[in-house]
């Protein structure tokens, strides 16, 4: 992946006739970065469902504040912003109930969700890059969100510092620290493993 890989999925020309209401545009757009996105907003969220559910908020909102983006190559660091701030005002607003694992509810409408998935796979289902995947994504979403979001930005999506200096509002050398920061703490979590 080339470091400015994140720049080539928005076309400043389809942003330019999305801002002036072409929808066609704008689906153009949503579908070479709803990935990217999708991805930026579940290193912040648990629940890949929730997850969903924030990223088309955030092309919601997108849509509808288009006019007041200044710059149409600046398009994917704004998208970046608009999906932070539409996670954070989730937050905001729900606090979710703590559910009992240990008493069925009193709604057993959906017993489904309250199932856990069994961590145990039978041999031949264990593909060790795999469990390693799933012990460094469990590593990541130990990190505090500030660092959590550097390291998805950084190092899943292919972001430039100064690109996630612009997005966050902080300045480049804040994101090398934070990035340091959680590389050592990954470092630490990740380093029984490698030893293993």
């Amino acid at each position: 992946m080339s470091q400015n890989h994140h720049m080539e999925t928005s076309d400043p020309a389809e942003v330019s006739r999305a801002r002036e209401g072409d929808v066609e545009a704008f689906g153009g757009l949503f579908r070479a970065t709803h990935r990217r996105i999708y991805n930026f907003v579940r290193s912040m969220v648990t629940d890949s469902e929730d997850a969903a559910d924030l990223t088309q908020k955030t092309y919601v909102r997108a849509w509808g504040a288009l006019k007041s983006l200044r710059s149409d190559e600046a398009f994917l660091v704004w998208l970046h912003r608009i999906a932070l701030n539409v996670v954070r005002d989730s937050r905001k607003r729900i606090e979710r109930p703590m559910v009992s694992l240990d008493a069925p509810g009193e709604d057993e409408k959906s017993p489904a969700a309250l199932e856990i998935p069994d961590g145990a796979l039978g041999p031949g289902q264990i593909v060790l890059s795999e469990d390693t995947q799933k012990q460094v994504r469990r590593a990541v979403e130990r990190l505090p969100e500030i660092h959590r979001t550097v390291v998805a930005m950084h190092h899943l999506e292919g972001m430039e510092v100064t690109a996630i200096a612009e997005v966050l509002g902080i300045s480049p050398g804040t994101v090398l620290s934070r990035l340091a920061r959680a590389r050592e703490a990954l470092r630490r979590t990740l380093d029984p493993l490698v030893k293993e």
